[in-house]
C-alpha cells in the first residue's frame, strides 16, 4: 500500500512538474515575443522623435531655408515662431538650434510636463534643459489629459497677439504636431470652452473619427480652417508638419490651422452620432451655416482658394514610423511585412479582420489550407476586405518559404471606439485585449492544432499615452483569454464592456503586458503588431 501511494504521488508530482514546466516555457516564448515586439516598436518611435525629424530635414543654406533637400524659401533675419502640439518641444528646440540669431520671437503651445520629459528623453537633467531654453521661444505648458484648459486660453490669445503685429517683411515658422488642435484653442463668440469641449467629448464617445472631430472643431472655432494664418497676413508663413492624420490632409491636421477650408454645414456629422437634436437653438443656428462671412479673404486667397503667404509642408507621418519597424525588422532578421499604413474603422472590426487573418495565416502556414483555399476566403470574406492582394501575396510569399519561423505583419492608422462604460483604458489597451478575445474564439476548439504557432498582438499610441493611462498600449495573445478564467478569475468581457482593458492589464501577469514607455514627445497615430512565430 505504501508503494502504491508513492508512485501515484511521484506521477502526480511529475504532471505538475510537466504543466509548470510548459507554462514556463510558454511564458518564455510570449517574453521573447514581447521584447521583439517592444523593441521594433520603439525603433519606429525614435524614428519620428520631433529633433530627429527636424534635423534630417531642415537645412539652412545661404540664408535660403531649405526643406526635405527640396524646397527652398528665402529668409531674412526677421523670423518668428510659433507651435502647437505633442512634438513641438522637441521640433522648437532643434528649430532654435538651426535658426539661430535670426530667430527674434516665438511662443509654443505643449503639454504639461513637456520640458522634463524632452529631457528625460535626450538624456539630459531638467536643471540642463531648462539653461538650453533660449530667452527667444516662450515655452508655455497647458492642458489636461489632451484637453485644453484656461492656461490654453491665454497662450492662444497670445499666439494671436503675436501673429496680428507681424509685417510683410517677416517671416513666422508655424511648427504643428499631433494633438495640436487642444493645445491652440479658442472658441467663437458666445460659445464657452466648455461647450465645445462637452460635445467633441460626446462625438468622440460616440465613435466620431479624427476628420469627424477636426470638423466640429474647425466650427466653432476663431484659430481652426486657417483662422491663425488669417491672423498672421501678410507675413510668410511656412508650415512644418507632423502629421497624426491618415492621408495627410493638411486641413485636418491640429484642425488645419494654417490651410483655408469653407465651415460648411456640420450637421450630417451631429446627427449621424445622434447628438444634434439635443442642442440648444443658438448651437444648431452656428452648426447649420455654411460660411464664416470673412470679406478680407479675397486679397490673401489664390484662385484655387488657397493662402498666398503660406507653405506648408508635412515633414513626418506614420508612414515614417512604420518604415522604420520594417528597417528594423530586417536588421533583426524578423521577417516583416507592412499590412496598412491608413487604417481606420472601429476597433471590434479591426480586431475581427486581424484575428481571422492570423487563423487563415496559422493554417496556410501548418498546411491545413492550400493557397487557392487561403485565397479565396480573404478575398470572400467581407471582413477581410481591406486586405489588398499585393499583401495577400506577400504573405504567401513569406509563409510558404522553408526558412522562415516568424513573420510580423506591421500596420499604422487610427481606429475609433466606441465608450460605453466609465473604466481606465485607451482605444490601444482595448484592441489589444479584444483580439485576445476574438482570436482565442478562433481557435478554442482546436487549440492544439494552432498550439504549433505562438501570437501575440501589439497596439500601441506614438505618442507613449494611450487614453487617459501611463500606459502607451498592450499586448495581446489568446493564452490571456484561455488560460485567464480559471487562474485569475478575471473577465475580459466586463472589462471590454465597461472599456476598462487598463486594470484587466494592471491586474494580470504583474502588468508585463502593458508597454509604459512615457511620453514619447512625438505623435504619429497608432502602430498594431502581429507576431506569428512557427514552433519547430
Amino acid at each position: 500500500m505504501f508503494v502504491a501511494i508513492k508512485i501515484i504521488t511521484n506521477k502526480q508530482f511529475t504532471i505538475r512538474n510537466f504543466k509548470c514546466t510548459r507554462k514556463a516555457m510558454e511564458n518564455f516564448e510570449i517574453k521573447k515575443i514581447r521584447d521583439d515586439i517592444k523593441n521594433v516598436f520603439l525603433a519606429g518611435i525614435e524614428a519620428v522623435k520631433p529633433e530627429v525629424i527636424i534635423k534630417n530635414k531642415i537645412k539652412i543654406n545661404n540664408e535660403k531655408l531649405i526643406i526635405d533637400n527640396d524646397n527652398c524659401i528665402e529668409i531674412n533675419n526677421n523670423i518668428y515662431m510659433i507651435g502647437f502640439g505633442k512634438a513641438v518641444m522637441g521640433m522648437s528646440m532643434m528649430m532654435e538650434k538651426i535658426l539661430g540669431q535670426r530667430l527674434k520671437n516665438g511662443i509654443v503651445s505643449i503639454p504639461r510636463g513637456s520640458i522634463n520629459n524632452h529631457a528625460k528623453n535626450i538624456n539630459i537633467s531638467g536643471d540642463k534643459i531648462k539653461q538650453e531654453i533660449s530667452n527667444v521661444i516662450n515655452y508655455r505648458e497647458n492642458g489636461i489629459n489632451n484637453q485644453p484648459d484656461e492656461e490654453t486660453l491665454a497662450t492662444t490669445r497670445d499666439i494671436i497677439n503675436m501673429s496680428n503685429n507681424l509685417s510683410a517683411n517677416d517671416v513666422i515658422i508655424i511648427l504643428i504636431s499631433g494633438g495640436g488642435s487642444a493645445l491652440l484653442t479658442m472658441p467663437i463668440i458666445n460659445i464657452s470652452l466648455d461647450v465645445k469641449l462637452s460635445i467633441c467629448k460626446k462625438l468622440h464617445n460616440a465613435g466620431a473619427n479624427i476628420k469627424e472631430l477636426n470638423m466640429i472643431r474647425q466650427k466653432l472655432s476663431i484659430v481652426k480652417a486657417g483662422g491663425l494664418a488669417k491672423a498672421a497676413y501678410p507675413a510668410k508663413i511656412i508650415g512644418l508638419i507632423m502629421s497624426d492624420v491618415i492621408d495627410d490632409p493638411v486641413d485636418l491636421i491640429a484642425s488645419g490651422p494654417t490651410v483655408f477650408s469653407h465651415k460648411n454645414s456640420t450637421v450630417d456629422v451631429l446627427k449621424k452620432y445622434h447628438i444634434y437634436d439635443d442642442l440648444d437653438e443658438n448651437l444648431k443656428t452656428i452648426f447649420n451655416s455654411v460660411d464664416d462671412g470673412d470679406n478680407d479673404l479675397s486679397i490673401m486667397l489664390d484662385d484655387k482658394g488657397k493662402f498666398k503667404h503660406v507653405n506648408n509642408f508635412i515633414i513626418c507621418n506614420n508612414k515614417t514610423a512604420i518604415q522604420a519597424i520594417q528597417d528594423e525588422c530586417f536588421r533583426k532578421n524578423l521577417k516583416s511585412i507592412i499590412l496598412f499604413d491608413n487604417l481606420e474603422g472601429m476597433v471590434d472590426d479591426i480586431s475581427k479582420m486581424y484575428s481571422i487573418l492570423t487563423k487563415l495565416i496559422c493554417q496556410t502556414w501548418s498546411n491545413d489550407l492550400s493557397s487557392n483555399e487561403f485565397i479565396n476566403i480573404i478575398k470572400s470574406d467581407s471582413r477581410l476586405s481591406k486586405i489588398n492582394e499585393d499583401k495577400i501575396n506577400e504573405i504567401l510569399l513569406l509563409i510558404n518559404s522553408s526558412d522562415v519561423r516568424e513573420i510580423i505583419l506591421i500596420s499604422g492608422g487610427e481606429p475609433s471606439i466606441v465608450v460605453k462604460g466609465s473604466g481606465k483604458g485607451g482605444r490601444n489597451q482595448h484592441l489589444a485585449l479584444l483580439f485576445s478575445r476574438d482570436y482565442a474564439n478562433q481557435v478554442k476548439s482546436q487549440f492544439e492544432s494552432f498550439d504549433k504557432f505562438k501570437v501575440v498582438f501589439f497596439s500601441g499610441g506614438t505618442d507613449g499615452q494611450d487614453g487617459p493611462t501611463d500606459a502607451a498600449g498592450a499586448f495581446g495573445y489568446p493564452e490571456l483569454i484561455l488560460n485567464n478564467d480559471a487562474e485569475n478569475k478575471l473577465n475580459a468581457e466586463f472589462h471590454l464592456e465597461h472599456n476598462d482593458s487598463y486594470n484587466f492589464y494592471k491586474n494580470i501577469n504583474n502588468s508585463e503586458d502593458l508597454l509604459i514607455t512615457g511620453l514619447t514627445g512625438t505623435n504619429v497615430m497608432d502602430i498594431h503588431l502581429i507576431y506569428i512565430f512557427k514552433k519547430i
